[in-house]
């Protein structure tokens, strides 16, 4: 039965802290760092109480596969993958057909395709559901594994022959019928094993069919629909199709199906690999290439945070955050619950020194809105409230956009007596009257603006615009 977690009911629980008895998915579980003889180690803890979790077993978040199926079918068509089996698929279709040397290329082609597929099967049992890369690694490792597999294939072939002559064709059907039901099992325990002798064993084969149970058979029904796939297409697809296309089509279609059949082995290995007695480590546990936007944003303090907000304790999330960060924070999701903590608890002088820091990070990812809510409440809380001058003049300019001209007026005017020496300065004043005439109709004001703009910054290039602009203004 599986274990879900208690703050995200829909994702199965990796963890358990023993203290709390509160279990966790990955995204919600905490990570400390523990130096071991100098080198530090991830360990995993409770985000409430700090104490060591308890690692649940594997098996607790590994979809079954019948439900995976759809993914299972697509996993050929990752870009790496499907580039790999097209370029194997044209030289295999074109060169293939060279005289004499046609048959050792098919040969090489089929020799780097069941190398790559068996690659793909150890990395899906392993917990990496993506296909393996095309390095020189991934085709040196294991590198007699194809010829095993043709030697296993022409073992079979041997003995059926010797079934048919000494008991008839009738058991040499039967024997064959079995083998093909078992040669899945072959398959793994070659993989598992990489051994010859006991891939070819019925005790060690056949027992891991059993352990596996009615999973294994209806995996190998899977695998019967799936070979009749590339049969189909031909039958009533690729027949349509020009001449000249059959041959690669029809090979395109059954190489897919390779590397289908092999993830589809390598992910029931995974499903079952307590029964089969197959290690998986939850370090190499990898089901997507990428982590998915709610998976980035989730950093470990953040998590912590939002489970003590969960749980009401308010006071222990922003003292976690103080300690965590000491008032150093990058991160803008975590900046935004802290904002939120400060406001509701009314701790005014900390939330202003915050919002300095929160108002830098909204500017960073151009947040205008929500800038400018961040800055009126400062005000509100404290009318001589003055962020980093930097960030004044940008809040000026995104509250003028905003149409709460007469704030971005107050807040060039704060940013002009805050920091007289700021090169910006200028351009406050010429924006300030700017908005003073066109917006306020304040233009005797705007006036007197641009008078001291021409009288204190005399070489500014903005003053030859002031002066045109105060032309404008005393005509009208």
């Amino acid at each position: 039965m599986k274990v879900y977690c208690n703050y995200h009911p829909t994702k199965p629980a990796l963890w358990m802290c023993p203290a709390c008895n509160v279990y966790y998915c990955e995204h919600c579980i905490a990570k400390n760092v523990l130096q071991v003889y100098g080198v530090a180690k991830d360990y995993h803890v409770c985000p409430k109480c700090n104490a060591r979790a308890k690692q649940l077993a594997l098996g607790n978040v590994i979809e079954p596969f019948w439900k995976r199926l759809p993914k299972i079918f697509l996993y050929p068509f990752h870009l790496r993958s499907f580039i790999f089996i097209v370029v194997l698929t044209l030289v295999s279709s074109f060169l293939g057909l060279i005289p004499f040397f046609g048959f050792w290329i098919r040969l090489i082609i089929w020799g780097l395709l069941v190398k790559y597929s068996y690659a793909a099967l150890k990395e899906t049992a392993s917990g990496r559901l993506i296909p393996p890369e095309i390095t020189s690694e991934t085709f040196s490792s294991d590198s007699w594994i194809a010829l095993k597999q043709f030697a296993m294939y022409a073992l079979i072939f041997l003995v059926f022959w010797k079934v048919v002559q000494v008991a008839g064709v009738l058991m040499g059907g039967l024997f064959l019928v079995l083998v093909l039901l078992l040669i899945p099992a072959m398959i793994t325990v070659l993989v598992v094993t990489e051994s010859l002798i006991d891939a070819c064993n019925p005790w060690i084969f056949a027992r891991m069919a059993w352990r596996i149970g009615w999973g294994y058979l209806l995996m190998y029904l899977f695998l019967i629909f799936l070979l009749g796939a590339p049969i189909a297409l031909a039958q009533y697809i690729i027949v349509l199709l020009p001449k000249s296309l059959h041959i690669f089509l029809f090979s395109l279609a059954g190489n897919i199906y390779t590397l289908i059949s092999y993830h589809l082995m390598g992910y029931v290995l995974l499903q079952y690999h307590e029964e089969v007695g197959w290690e998986v480590y939850l370090e190499d546990y990898m089901p997507t290439e990428k982590k998915s936007s709610e998976e980035v944003a989730a950093s470990s303090p953040l998590r912590r945070v939002d489970i003590l907000i969960q749980d009401g304790q308010i006071d222990e999330a922003i003292t976690f955050i103080k300690n965590e960060t000491q008032g150093a924070i990058t991160d803008i999701n975590l900046a935004e619950r802290y904002y939120k903590l400060l406001k509701l608890k009314q701790l005014t002088t900390e939330f202003l020194e915050h919002c300095k820091v929160y108002l830098s990070l909204l500017i960073q990812e151009n947040q205008a809105e929500k800038v400018c809510q961040v800055y009126s409440e400062c005000v509100v809380k404290d009318p001589n409230f003055i962020p980093n001058p930097a960030n004044l003049f940008k809040i000026a300019t995104f509250l003028d956009k905003g149409r709460n001209h007469r704030a971005a007026v107050t807040a060039l005017n704060r940013f002009i007596r805050a920091n007289p020496k700021s090169p910006l300065v200028p351009k406050a004043y010429f924006l300030a009257a700017n908005i003073m005439h066109e917006k306020l109709n304040a233009s005797k004001k705007a006036a007197e603006v641009l008078a001291i703009l021409i009288k204190k910054y005399p070489a500014h290039d903005i003053v030859s615009h002031a002066e045109d602009y105060l032309k404008r203004i005393s005509v009208n």
